[in-house]
């Protein structure tokens, strides 16, 4: 009976944040999951809502939502009580504050891929964005599939549009993130950054599967190096020729036009620019004291 309210509730989440869109930051639900070349992941899960948001969601969906009641939904979950048992040491719900935000952080530590879609399950629980995920290792490759869930649904029987939608998502907080040893290859949504794809609320209830391939050993991601290499040449090519026109300028201010002295003429060397050594003698100095 309380699974069938909290998916009640996640079912009416989307429609009911939309009118409650005011409430910027009001909703945060997450998962941070980051796999290993040893193909294992670890992933962390943020479920959290504002006063104001639990009053208007908990009204919509008719469950409550404060911190207790949160965390006794999750860690009662079947696939929590399961991950618990198989690993206890690996699986972790705490309480999570930031601001006004309260809520649930679920940290799970090196799982085998196979405990992924059980993992991952317990945000599912909370919010039905997507289908059973899953994360499998093809040959060099780890493929991510997120199946389309009930929140697209949701939205279209609330009558919420695209442009709708993109308004609210900059007032929550929803959306994955997978990062992987390697390079992504490709996903059919969400941003690409390296070996990072970011997934969206507009991505999670778009209706469509979305599937994400990354290299499964370690690579770098030379993109950042070759641009901010490409930006450090660029710089010292322009230092480098801001400097070749000053020196260029000193010396071309430095240049004298007069012609170089003839050392072979010696002391009768006569020119422009050399003093005159010959020609008639000076004056004789006279005795002031003599009388003309």
């Amino acid at each position: 009976m309380a699974q069938s309210r909290v998916r009640t509730f996640a079912r009416l989440a989307v429609a009911a944040a939309f009118a409650a869109v005011a409430l910027t930051g009001c909703v945060r639900l997450t998962a941070d999951t980051t796999v290993s070349d040893a193909d294992t992941f670890s992933q962390t899960i943020i479920v959290a809502t504002t006063p104001a948001a639990r009053s208007q969601l908990g009204d919509a969906a008719e469950v409550d939502l404060d911190l207790a009641n949160l965390k006794t939904l999750i860690t009662s979950s079947e696939a929590y009580t399961e991950l618990l048992n198989t690993y206890p040491d690996q699986v972790a719900v705490e309480d999570f504050e930031d601001g006004d935000l309260t809520g649930v952080r679920v940290v799970t530590t090196d799982l085998p891929l196979a405990e992924f879609e059980r993992s991952l399950a317990q945000l599912s629980a909370s919010a039905p964005l997507t289908g059973a995920a899953s994360l499998v290792r093809t040959g060099d490759t780890y493929v991510v599939t997120v199946p389309a869930g009930g929140a697209a649904e949701s939205l279209e029987e609330a009558g919420v549009t695209a442009g709708q939608l993109a308004l609210l998502s900059g007032q929550v907080d929803i959306g994955f993130t997978f990062t992987f040893p390697g390079l992504v290859t490709s996903a059919t949504a969400g941003e690409v950054e390296g070996h990072t794809v970011t997934l969206g609320l507009p991505d999670l209830a778009s209706g469509e599967d979305i599937t994400i391939v990354a290299g499964a050993g370690n690579e770098t991601d030379w993109k950042p190096w070759l641009m901010w290499g490409g930006i450090g040449l660029a710089t010292l090519v322009i230092v480098g020729g801001a400097i070749a026109l000053i020196v260029q300028d000193v010396r071309r201010h430095r240049a004298n036009a007069l012609p170089p002295p003839d050392a072979e003429a010696g002391e009768n060397a006569e020119g422009p620019g050399i003093l005159a050594t010959g020609g008639e003698a000076e004056p004789e100095a006279t005795d002031p004291d003599e009388s003309p």
